[in-house]
Parts: structure tokens; sequence; C-alpha cells
């Protein structure tokens, strides 16, 4: 499933790069890079975890927002 739009910009929005948030959210770099391009899935427990850390610098962050539009 492809995320790179909506994810892509709330990271970039939040003002943390593809490290930081991978750092934040205990994923490796290249794992969490693969996903955010949509070559391999998020897990369900990455995108709770990854929309708790955006939340904390965007109001309207949502799983869903994040993930599905």
């Amino acid at each position: 499933m492809k995320y790179p739009n909506s994810l892509k910009r709330y990271r970039q929005f939040a003002g943390l790069s593809q490290k930081k948030l991978a750092d934040l959210s205990g994923i490796k770099l290249e794992t969490y890079r693969a996903k955010e391009q949509g070559r391999t899935s998020f897990k369900d427990s990455e995108k709770v975890v990854i929309n708790e850390i955006l939340s904390r610098y965007i109001s309207n962050a949502s799983i869903e927002a994040l993930f599905f539009s």
C-alpha cells in the first residue's frame, strides 16, 4: 500500500526527517524508507506509534489521514 503522499507531507510538516521519525518509532531507517515509499506495508502497531509521534507536532494527525488518504 502506498503512503508517500500523506505520510511524507505530515512528516515534513512536523519538521522530521525520515531518520528522526524512524528513530522515534523504533524502525530501522532503511525499513522506514521502504515503508514510506510504499514498497512494504506498515504494521498496525507501527501506524499507532507513528500517529502518536506526529500528533505531538500536528493536532489533526490521525491514522486515517496518515495512512488512508
